[in-house]
């Protein structure tokens, strides 16, 4: 599920479905969602795998404490990675491209059932380029691991960092799912009628009291909309005082003081200064773009 995740990335910005920055931006969220993820101090990847029968349909709430289907992004990430290796050990000679040519490339005639075991995937992997591909896929599959594995951003010649102002992929993805995303700023994930779906853990917002299940209805006074809610976030930045939320349980209702000074935050990726940009070389087309549009 992992390299076809990759592949459906990297294929999507090769071909132009995706621009570069939005290729990029998609990557930052991914990486961004998988770092900001406490289940994965106590559940590793493989259990994600294990377990999609019951992920699949559990309900939104906890859902980064306990992880979802994250066998899908997070391998994208590490697939990223294996191409980065690759192209750097081998010196720009190979990539993960070789790879899938060499595993999965077809024959002639009908279609045939060939199954692979995870010893032929590493034996691959170390006919494209040597390396010890048997602890790389053990390490970021079967263990435990409280970071995703980033070095596929790292070693391209990028890195993850925050902005105050969301892109537009971001506000694409907020529009399109109706959800509101204040993980990495308050904790909270919200749908756009101000339900609480999700709370990570130790965050803000969960320090103060609230949880999933919870809705809200005002901020400092004002009646609940995203931009007050944002507004407030900003504010606080230059405040002393806390982000009060009137917040409904049930038949219940509270308010709720959040200490929160870091203003808005969203993931974006940013170059490393002096880094060869491997991952630019990764999305860019195979054939030249004057080629394929005579075609």
């Amino acid at each position: 599920e992992g390299l076809t995740q990759y592949l459906g990335w990297t294929l999507a910005a090769r071909s132009g479905l995706l621009t570069p920055e939005q290729a990029r931006d998609y990557l930052a969220e991914t990486a961004a969602a998988l770092d900001n993820e406490p289940g994965r101090t106590w559940r590793p990847l493989l259990d994600t795998a294990v377990s999609a029968q019951f992920l699949y349909g559990a309900e939104r709430s906890w859902d980064a404490w306990r992880r979802g289907v994250d066998f899908y992004d997070e391998s994208l990430l590490f697939w990223l990675e294996a191409d980065a290796i690759i192209r750097s050990q081998s010196k720009g000679q190979r990539s993960l491209d070789d790879f899938c040519k060499r595993f999965h490339g077809g024959e002639s005639g009908p279609p045939t059932v060939k199954p692979y075991t995870f010893e032929d995937v590493v034996a691959t992997m170390n006919e494209v380029q040597p390396y010890d591909w048997r602890k790389f896929f053990t390490e970021r599959v079967e263990e435990v691991r409280p970071h995703p594995p980033l070095g596929g951003i790292t070693a391209g010649g990028w890195k993850l960092a925050w902005s105050d102002s969301a892109s537009a992929y971001h506000k694409s993805l907020e529009k399109a799912r109706k959800r509101l995303d204040f993980r990495y700023s308050l904790g909270l994930y919200l749908n756009d009628e101000g339900e609480v779906l999700d709370a990570l853990p130790k965050t803000p917002a969960v320090l103060a009291g609230m949880s999933p299940g919870m809705k809200l209805m005002a901020v400092n006074g004002k009646q609940w909309t995203d931009d007050i809610l944002r507004e407030a976030i900003r504010a606080a930045a230059r405040s002393k005082a806390p982000i009060e939320i009137l917040a409904k349980n049930g038949e219940f209702y509270e308010t709720y003081k959040i200490d929160y000074r870091g203003g808005e935050r969203y993931p974006k990726l940013v170059r490393v200064d002096g880094a060869a940009d491997l991952l630019s070389r990764d999305l860019a087309p195979l054939v030249p773009t004057e080629i394929r549009t005579k075609r």
